[in-house]
């Protein structure tokens, strides 16, 4: 499987500069897989979208079911 090394803050583009500046803002970092996305800002920012999709129109339990589930179809530990 190839392995892509997450961007680092100089590494990325503008675009994802500003993308990982509003994820430190939120979660005072930014995670390898937000950094990894960086590589295509474009999907970064959809991800993010749907994201908070998620957390704004969805109940948190039936949030955590969905990825409990998704976790275990995908047989990722969660």
């Amino acid at each position: 499987m190839p392995h892509v090394q997450p961007l680092s803050d100089e590494q990325a583009n503008p675009q994802a500069q500003g993308l990982f500046g509003k994820i430190k803002s939120a979660f005072k970092m930014v995670p390898n897989i937000f950094r990894t996305m960086g590589y295509a800002p474009g999907v970064l920012e959809a991800t993010l979208a749907f994201d908070q999709a998620i957390h704004h129109d969805l109940d948190g339990k039936l949030r955590e079911l969905a990825y409990i589930k998704t976790s275990r179809i995908n047989h990722c530990g969660y």
